[in-house]
């Protein structure tokens, strides 16, 4: 009878993977369908990645400073003709989402031959993993690959003698850290883990071949130094003061993007895990629960070493954080937690409680995954597209910000002339180090204000594209060029500035404004929803 209870358990974990699995499937093809026209980033890789030589190619990746593996295949996907579009595009997307699916099934195989339940409700079943993985940067394609090395390299812990797991352990820690560079710390946290264990049983010939794998694999980032090295003559006007209390209030963001209970799920798993990790360490306290010790020690000090060393990372990068940042500490994660349920004792009552709770986790996520699903990545393009119709080649469109002039540039084909603030030579990808040379200059807005006077007293329009708040009170001061401010390099501060005094200016000498309604059918992207505001007629002050 309880032998019967078992099988029937398994075959409903499995029932369950598999719904969620289909479920992902179609939230992916969602996802294909609704995002709709690439946001800046996205644009920025796809520039960056068919540069017409792989010379250009190779000095441009400092401007985008991922490794370059990514944007090779995304290179491919363009040269065999499926990047003429962009849902062409987002097709390499939807592969790799879809890939995402497949190497936590794997894995999951790999660590104990069972199903991904709560690797599929945790981190399948995130947002923030769909977006991510699905969008047209590195993310999804570096998450594959470190999916694989926590199965591989758990693989060599229990089985050193076999050449192809070894074989397969090199390859995918090897695509790991040239696809993403976090992704070195995850497989740090991995031989962390992995020696918790071979230390205890002395088992030299696995630890050594785990060093040498992840020896090799860190050895191979060698050759992006000089990259690393060239980002750091822009990468100052991004800096961002970072502590530990900053840093893990983006990590729970990322974590509660699914839902507040899924954020609760995910720290109460998490903390359970470690303090069994603690007990784990005790072998009375293991013979007493009757835990599968190295399950237990493997997963709970690869989860410590992981976290800590996102934390460590992201304080000293001292680089604006973004929840996306914790996408791999969340992938191993998710496995640590299967690692940590497989570890119980294989009772009915726990492995049905653990069905019943990731079933639950996955439920209240569908809805913001739902969201996620049918979420455009920009509105941009429609912008452009009601300019085309609105403007005439006589009218000034001002980009308010910088930062959204990449899109303006791919989607805007009217007649009329675009400047954006600051303007910069080169609107084809991200150009960090033109814009640190605009903060260097003076005031960028006294010449467009200048411009923008000519078409208001000629009679024309002014629109202004970007995200667009109430203006100052008082006429602000201009700030003199960097860094001789008290906000040094800071980007923020001076894109900040220069659109307070353009909207000023805007409220103070246009007779004339108004807030152009863009219809839109579903939710939009945060980081890229704009609006566009028009201005006519001329007064004095």
């Amino acid at each position: 009878m309880k032998q019967l209870s078992k099988t029937t358990l398994e075959r409903c974990e499995f029932a369950a993977a598999i719904l969620l699995t289909l479920l992902l499937i179609t939230f992916h093809i969602i996802f294909f369908f609704h995002a709709g026209p690439l946001w800046r980033d996205e644009i920025s890789s796809l520039a960056l990645s068919t540069k017409p030589t792989l010379t250009e190619f190779w000095k441009s990746l400092p401007l985008d400073p991922f490794p370059a593996s990514y944007f090779l295949l995304l290179r491919g996907w363009n040269a065999v003709g499926l990047g003429s579009g962009d849902l062409a595009v987002r097709g390499l997307g939807l592969v790799i989402g879809l890939s995402l699916i497949a190497a936590l099934w794997w894995s999951c195989y790999l660590i104990d031959k069972s199903v991904p339940l709560w690797p599929l409700a945790l981190f399948g079943f995130s947002p923030l993993a769909l977006e991510g993985g699905d969008s047209v940067r590195s993310y999804g394609f570096g998450l594959i690959w470190i999916l694989l090395a926590f199965g591989f390299i758990w693989r060599i812990v229990c089985e050193p003698s076999r050449r192809s797991t070894i074989a397969f352990a090199s390859i995918v820690a090897l695509l790991s850290v040239q696809s993403l560079f976090p992704n070195a710390l995850m497989l740090f946290a991995l031989g962390a883990g992995a020696a918790v264990i071979l230390l205890k049983r002395r088992g030299w010939l696995e630890l050594s071949l785990i060093s040498g794998i992840s020896g090799v694999a860190a050895l191979s980032l060698l050759f992006y130094l000089p990259i690393i090295y060239a980002t750091r003559d822009w990468a100052k006007i991004i800096a961002n003061k970072n502590d530990v209390g900053s840093v893990l209030g983006v990590g729970r963001d990322a974590i509660a993007d699914a839902g507040t209970l899924a954020k609760w799920i995910w720290f109460v798993l998490g903390a359970g895990l470690l303090v069994s990790f603690l007990f784990a360490l005790s072998g009375r306290l293991v013979a007493a629960l009757d835990l599968k010790r190295d399950r237990m020690l493997f997963a709970g000090a690869t989860l410590s070493v992981a976290i800590g060393a996102t934390i460590v990372f992201l304080c000293a990068a001292q680089y604006l954080i973004f929840p996306r940042y914790f996408l791999p500490a969340m992938a191993v994660a998710a496995l640590c937690i299967h690692s940590f349920w497989s570890a119980l004792p294989s009772r009915v009552a726990i492995r049905a409680t653990s069905l019943f709770l990731a079933i639950v986790a996955a439920g209240t996520s569908i809805h913001p995954l739902y969201r996620g699903a049918n979420m455009r990545m920009t509105n941009c393009d429609q912008i452009a597209a009601a300019l085309e119709q609105r403007a005439n080649s006589e009218d000034l469109i001002v980009v308010t910000s910088f930062l959204y002039g990449v899109s303006f540039q791919r989607y805007y084909r009217g007649n009329a002339t675009w400047v954006a603030v600051p303007q910069v030579a080169d609107f084809s990808l991200h150009r960090w180090d033109l814009l640190k040379e605009a903060m260097a200059r003076s005031d960028p807005v006294l010449q467009l204000l200048s411009r923008a006077e000519t078409v208001l007293r000629s009679g024309h329009k002014v629109f202004l594209v970007g995200k667009l708040g109430p203006p100052p009170v008082e006429q602000p001061e201009p700030f003199p060029p960097a860094p001789k401010t008290e906000f040094g390099w800071q980007m923020e501060p001076y894109l900040a500035q220069w659109k307070s005094e353009l909207t000023y200016w805007i409220e103070h000498h246009a007779l004339h404004g108004t807030n152009l309604s863009i219809e839109e059918t579903q939710l939009v992207n945060p980081l890229e929803h704009l609006g566009v505001f028009e201005v006519s007629g001329w007064r004095e002050r």
